[in-house]
């Protein structure tokens, strides 16, 4: 069994294993509550949003991933050629190595956001079409993870003293421990910059749940779910700081 096959099974499996899991605790919580009509409440035509929500689901999970396995295919091609001294070209092959993962990142949040979207409009009438939303999440699932594990592949032949595969849960870790110090710091640098635009980011979601709430009388769970996000991360960014800065006192002294 080759490893592009061997790769394709275990991200199969993972995915299918999540969904499965997904759908049960989906099944045990929707027979208990009770859902907004949107297309009585706000005059949505129920099998429009769906082919609309189903069409946007196909595109932006399928296409950015057309894109980044062309982009992993050349990028390969041309680290094949590399001869081991030319720094200049090993970088820019690095560099553009972010193009790929950007776009692999972006349709991965893309697929949850519209195939929960998608889910909630399933077209009735046409069972066939509602099933589209799932085929497209799982096969974009396996296909992101394959992609994102041959980018870290080609990363670590660029630099083989890189550790982790996208597979392990112990991944990030094992990534940051083979990174050298000024690599680290890009990490640190970008961590915080995530770190900034998630607090915006929060203080606008929350806003807009809350107005949404006065209006459409939705309930509390959307507040309470960005509030959560929020929460966490300012605890987890306190926490580590001062852990952090108790280390380097102790070390200091």
């Amino acid at each position: 069994m080759n490893k592009t096959l061997k790769l394709l099974l275990k991200a199969a499996g993972l995915v299918l294993l999540m969904f499965g899991l997904g759908y049960i605790f989906g099944r045990i919580l929707g027979s208990n509550t009770k859902d907004i009509d949107f297309k009585k409440f706000l005059k949505v035509d129920h099998e429009a949003a769906g082919l609309l929500l189903m069409a946007a689901h196909l595109l932006f999970t399928l296409v950015p991933l057309i894109c980044a396995a062309g982009q992993l295919y050349c990028l390969k091609k041309a680290a094949a050629k590399w001869d081991g001294e030319d720094e200049e070209f090993i970088d820019s092959i690095e560099l553009q190595l972010n193009a790929p993962i950007k776009l692999v990142s972006t349709s991965m949040i893309l697929n949850f956001i519209l195939f929960s979207c998608a889910s909630y409009f399933p077209i009735e009438q046409k069972s066939l079409l509602a099933l589209i939303p799932t085929v497209v999440f799982l096969v974009g699932m396996v296909w992101q993870l394959v992609l994102n594990e041959k980018a870290l592949t080609l990363e670590k032949q660029l630099n083989p003293e890189k550790r982790g595969s996208t597979f392990d849960i112990n991944f990030q870790k094992k990534w940051l421990d083979s990174c050298d110090e000024a690599q680290k710091q890009t990490v640190w640098q970008a961590g915080y910059s995530a770190y900034k635009a998630g607090n915006i980011a929060c203080m606008a979601t929350w806003a807009a749940a809350f107005i949404g709430q006065t209006i459409f009388k939705y309930g509390l769970m959307p507040m309470i779910c960005v509030g959560v996000i929020w929460l966490v991360m300012n605890t987890v960014y306190i926490n580590t700081a001062s852990m952090l800065e108790s280390r380097g006192s102790s070390l200091r002294e």
